[in-house]
């Protein structure tokens, strides 16, 4: 399992069973929301892509590293393949 998927699973239990693909882009990327995540539906944009180097690469990253702990068993779609929760 790669360092990204185990820190997937650990955000996911540290928030309390699912987390969103921008969750991860802040917590293991580093990557900063220009506004609070705090109440913001999935799929809204809180980056600023242009401003943001790698951010193409990081979100595919994500994208493929959920598919692998889908794949896996370890987790399940929700909300158009945007958030995993841990089964």
């Amino acid at each position: 399992m790669s360092r990204l998927q185990r820190s997937i699973l650990s955000l996911v239990r540290k928030k309390g069973g699912a987390v969103l693909a921008r969750d991860v882009l802040v917590e293991y990327y580093g990557f900063t929301p220009y506004r609070s995540l705090e109440g913001i539906p999935a799929g809204c944009l809180v980056f600023r892509k242009s401003a943001i180097v790698g951010y193409s690469s990081a979100t595919v990253g994500v994208c493929k590293a959920f598919n692998r702990l889908v794949k896996r068993g370890l987790a399940a779609r929700r909300l158009g393949g945007v958030q995993v929760k841990i089964n």
